[in-house]
C-alpha cells in the first residue's frame, strides 16, 4: 500500500505526471510498482474504486448548492436605471460549495 500513496503523492505534486496521457500515467505506474488493479483505478482516475481498493472512506465531500427551484439569474442592464439594487435584489455572482463531512 505504501507504493501506491507514494505514487498518488508524486502526482499530486508533479504536474506533468497528473496532466500526462494514458499511457504516460502507466509507464509510470509500472515503475513504480503499484497493484495493477489500484493502478487502473489511477488511470481512469476513478475515486470511488481507489477508495473501494484501498478500503478507506473519504473524509469529506463537497456539496454543490442549487439554489431555488424556479431561479432564474437575472442578467445586467435588466433593471431600470435610476433603481437602487437591494443586497435581496443582487445578481448571484457565483456559488460557493459547502463541505460536509461523511
Amino acid at each position: 500500500m505504501s507504493s501506491v500513496i507514494e505514487f498518488l503523492e508524486r502526482l499530486g505534486t508533479d504536474a506533468q505526471l497528473r496532466h500526462a496521457p494514458q499511457e504516460d500515467l502507466a509507464r509510470a505506474l509500472e515503475d513504480s510498482q503499484v497493484d495493477a488493479a489500484l493502478g487502473a483505478a489511477i488511470i481512469a482516475r476513478s475515486t470511488d474504486d481507489l477508495y473501494a481498493l484501498l478500503d478507506v472512506r473519504p473524509m469529506f465531500k463537497t456539496i454543490e448548492n442549487p439554489g431555488r427551484e424556479g431561479e432564474e439569474e437575472e442578467e445586467e442592464g435588466d433593471g431600470e436605471e435610476g433603481e437602487e439594487q437591494s443586497a435581496l435584489n443582487a445578481p448571484v455572482v457565483g456559488r460557493r460549495a459547502a463541505i460536509a463531512p461523511v
